[in-house]
């Protein structure tokens, strides 16, 4: 028993080396190729996680409502603070990237448009632009 928990343990430990083996990898892959494409990729997948664990708050959140009222009422006032709405703002954006590089891929993909794709980045780069700066006023002021 004792022998399989240290076997266990090792195979836990080899695991986490690999992983953290494959970041490096990534992050050195990164830092070779530093042209606006593979940064995109990296910000779609990150934007992809983050706007993923929120969903999981926005449901651990909205589950108190089966508590009863105060305590729905005691959730949501944690986001009515000014860290909630720099949160919202965060959100907004992280949305917003995530969708438009998404329209980008597929507009790409299914048109067969690889030869404009970087005037396609800079195009919703601005979109972006434009949305960001209206979240300020809406979100944050």
């Amino acid at each position: 028993m004792v022998n399989e928990t240290r076997k266990h343990e090792q195979k836990k430990r080899i695991t986490g080396l690999i992983r953290m083996q494959k970041l490096k990898e990534y992050f050195k892959d990164l830092m070779k190729n530093q042209y606006p494409g593979m940064y995109v990729f990296w910000i779609h997948r990150i934007t992809g996680v983050a706007v993923t664990l929120f969903l999981f708050l926005h449901i651990w959140t909205l589950s108190h409502v089966f508590l009863g009222k105060s305590a729905y009422d005691y959730a949501i006032s944690k986001f009515d603070t000014k860290f909630g709405c720099i949160f919202q703002y965060l959100l907004l954006l992280a949305v917003a990237i995530h969708l438009l590089n998404g329209i980008r891929i597929t507009v790409v993909d299914f048109w067969h448009l690889t030869r404009i794709q970087k005037k396609l980045l800079w195009i919703l780069s601005f979109i972006f632009l434009i949305i960001a700066v209206i979240g300020i006023f809406t979100v944050i002021l």
